[in-house]
């Protein structure tokens, strides 16, 4: 195996809002490239299915000029993005995709083999999406506990923790947000079915980004004009 050159985390950005994209929803290169007209630099794609990821990504970065950062849901997933997200489940009971596990081991060794630069982050699921069913998460019983989970993450080495609220389970508590971005050295990014007032809340806090699922854009009428008030009201 060919291993990847070392890459810092620390040198890996995040804009400060990033819009999520399924792939198997928004496959056309064409969308993306009025993203970059509308004035975006960087877009987040995931999603649980690979098939149309890797033309998609190589699409994107010829010819719509975005940066891609990518949330692969499996190891075949993997490809020559920007940046790879490689996300530790921190509350899953998943013998694939807890820290450790055959899924995470096996899409490390990819993006290794692959050497893109990726961030490792320490994932919380805590709302009810498909996501908390396809990682079997667990709850976290209050929010003290999270806190607890989430000084061990940036002990243990972690300097990016995620927090996915998406799906009505527990309402985000503005007081343990600004608890987890005054730990020193932790970047926090929030994902949640949000709003350009309740994202710039978010911000305000002290979360480094804010992350909107794709359904959002799957269910609007014109996802165009929504990413375009999404962007007047957080990157510009």
């Amino acid at each position: 195996m060919c291993l990847a050159p070392a890459h810092d985390p620390a040198t890996q950005t995040l804009a400060p809002y990033l819009p999520m994209f399924d792939p198997e929803h928004f496959h056309d290169v064409a969308f993306f490239a009025e993203l970059a007209k509308i004035g975006y630099r960087q877009v987040l794609i995931g999603g649980t299915g690979s098939g149309p990821v890797s033309d998609l990504v190589r699409g994107i970065r010829a010819r719509a000029g975005l940066q891609v950062v990518l949330v692969p849901g499996s190891p075949a997933a993997v490809t020559d993005a920007d940046l790879i997200v490689l996300p530790d489940v921190m509350n899953s009971n998943s013998h694939y995709a807890r820290p450790f596990g055959s899924g995470s081991v096996a899409t490390a060794a990819a993006v290794a083999a692959a050497g893109v630069p990726f961030l490792p982050v320490a994932y919380f699921i805590l709302g009810r999406s498909t996501a908390r069913w396809y990682f079997d998460a667990f709850d976290l019983p209050s929010d003290s506990v999270l806190l607890a989970y989430a000084r061990y993450a940036q002990m243990i080495g972690y300097r990016d923790l995620a927090l996915d609220y998406e799906g009505p389970s527990r309402a985000i508590n503005p007081k343990l947000i600004s608890q987890l971005a005054a730990i020193p050295g932790l970047r926090l990014r929030v994902s949640d079915e949000l709003d350009a007032a309740g994202a710039a809340a978010l911000l305000e806090l002290g979360v480094d980004t804010v992350i909107t699922p794709s359904d959002i854009y799957e269910e609007h009428a014109d996802p165009l004009a929504h990413a375009a008030a999404m962007h007047t009201a957080l990157l510009r």
